[in-house]
């Protein structure tokens, strides 16, 4: 066990020696010097673990000495009980005014000395815990932090790759410095066959991005296989359903589009806006979620048949998260579908991606969203083709 080191700062011989002797009695090491200076020379070079500290002496007291540690250990707290002959209030105010944390007025008492050094000696181990413990917890944070922004450039670079170029797509997620969870990406596999997935994996950062990693892999990976929308989602959910934990899943939206056929094919497990509009912004099919959401469901009892359906130019398909549709105003009203689709009828001939943001937030009044915006918009031709 460390034992405790004591600096004893006092000018009398024969009461450093007395207090020496009590200081060894009580089990704790003891460096006695003889004045302000020399405590301040051997502070420079190792630290006590508590300071007695005389007040009246030559050259320089005991409140300077005080003064001048406090300001050489700034932030680094060191227990000085002082020890002074003088009893008023104003001697025991400049004591504590100049930096020290206590006093004992000589004589000494024997058990008051130590009770008073235990107390502080605890109040001293207690306090470098906590600065340890704010150490580690700092650079926790840091390493955590790290590891998230790690996290969401690979997401980001997985997926946003995929939008580069493309005029008929416009998606937005939250900018957020840890990953939220929403993801949304594009590919495209046969000529003229053009694929969509918009998912939301529970958790936030590192917990989202083990669900997340491997639902983009294996939607570039089946998609690449030339596989119809329902087989894209059973690849999906088997891989999801082997590789999660219990709890874990993913509630995604997978849309195909057929620019030659003119068709579309949707399958929904959980996320709540899935729209088909017309040109001119009205609302021309629900794609409702009829199944769960990916992962929870084994191969066997889990349902890929979509919902299909022929589209004309210059329609519109929106995809948008929970964090739009369930955004609720200061009095509990929901933004809903209801919300998107006249955001996008208000929008004109434009991509109503900006607009639905816009609707959303004047909806909200300066209320912050409490979950994650995500929203996609492609705007259909056969020129896409």
């Amino acid at each position: 066990m460390h034992q405790a080191m004591i600096l004893l700062v006092e000018d009398s011989a024969s009461t450093r020696q007395t207090m020496t002797l009590l200081l060894d009695k009580m089990n704790y090491g003891c460096i006695a010097v003889d004045s302000g200076q020399t405590a301040l020379e051997y502070c420079a070079r190792q630290r006590p673990d508590l300071i007695l500290m005389d007040v009246a002496m030559p050259d320089m007291d005991g409140h300077e000495t005080t003064r001048r540690l406090r300001a050489a250990l700034g932030d680094d707290w060191l227990p000085i009980i002082f020890l002074t002959g003088m009893t008023s209030n104003d001697d025991m105010l400049q004591a504590l005014q100049a930096g020290g944390d206590d006093f004992l007025t000589k004589p000494v008492r024997y058990e008051l000395l130590q009770a008073k050094i235990q107390v502080f000696l605890r109040i001293a181990s207690m306090q470098r815990q906590i600065t340890h413990d704010a150490v580690c917890l700092a650079r926790y944070y840091e390493e955590n932090e790290f590891e998230h922004t790690l996290a969401l450039e690979l997401i980001q670079r997985l997926t946003y790759r995929s939008f580069v170029g493309q005029r008929h797509i416009w998606h937005h997620l939250n900018p957020a410095g840890v990953f939220n969870g929403d993801i949304i990406c594009r590919s495209t596999s046969a000529p003229g066959i053009e694929h969509f997935m918009l998912s939301d994996c529970t958790g936030h950062g590192l917990t989202a991005a083990i669900s997340a990693l491997p639902v983009i892999d294996g939607f570039y990976e089946l998609v690449k296989q030339y596989l119809s929308t329902s087989l894209i989602a059973s690849g999906i959910n088997k891989k999801l359903h082997s590789l999660l934990p219990t709890g874990r899943f993913v509630a995604a939206v997978l849309c195909s589009v057929d620019y030659r056929n003119q068709t579309l094919s949707v399958w929904n497990g959980g996320i709540p806006c899935a729209l088909l509009f017309g040109a001119d912004g009205h609302l021309k099919q629900v794609f409702k979620s009829t199944q769960p959401p990916l992962g929870i469901l084994d191969e066997d009892t889990f349902g890929s048949m979509p919902g299909q359906c022929k589209w004309d130019d210059g329609d519109m398909v929106v995809l948008a998260s929970d964090g739009i549709t369930e955004a609720a105003n200061d009095i509990g009203h929901q933004f809903g579908l209801e919300g998107v689709s006249r955001a996008v009828q208000q929008s004109g001939a434009a991509l109503p991606g900006e607009r639905i943001l816009a609707a959303l937030a004047q909806h909200l009044s300066g209320i912050e969203a409490k979950d994650d915006v995500s929203l996609l918009v492609v705007q259909l031709s056969a020129a896409s083709d």
